[in-house]
Order: structure tokens, then C-alpha cells, then sequence
């Protein structure tokens, strides 16, 4: 596996100006992302992976009618 930084994102902002660089990969659990590392069959290997499970708010992935939201909760009526 090449080197490449790790980073726990702690803000969506953060995320955002990693992501700006075109470089960055997104990782949260990463079981699938670190295999294909470790495979070494990306054509664009990223030089950082950052973690988004460290961002508050961001604590589910749900399908609902279609839908995938990633994010906090909100209580419904």
C-alpha cells in the first residue's frame, strides 16, 4: 500500500476544503476503501483519506422512499 495522510474530519467544512484538493478520498468505516488501497488498482490514489464518522451530526446513512440521506436525525411529528 502507497503512503497517504489520514485525517478525522471534525466539520463538513473540513471535509469540504479536503475535498477541494481532488486528491482526497472519503472514508467512514473503510473496509472497502482500505482493500482497494492495499490492492493498489486505483488509477487516482489519494494522497489523503479523511474520516467522516469523527464529524459531529453525521451519525446515519438511511434510504427512505428513494432517498439517501446522510445526517442527523430530525424528530418527525
Amino acid at each position: 500500500m502507497r503512503p497517504f495522510n489520514h485525517t478525522n474530519a471534525t466539520s463538513l467544512a473540513e471535509v469540504r476544503t479536503a475535498l477541494a484538493d481532488g486528491k482526497t478520498s472519503i472514508i467512514a468505516g473503510g473496509t472497502d476503501l482500505l482493500g482497494t488501497l492495499k490492492d493498489n488498482i486505483l488509477r487516482d490514489y489519494p494522497s489523503t483519506v479523511i474520516n467522516i464518522k469523527t464529524v459531529p451530526g453525521l451519525d446515519f446513512i438511511e434510504e427512505k422512499g428513494g432517498k439517501l440521506t446522510i445526517g442527523e436525525r430530525i424528530p418527525g411529528p
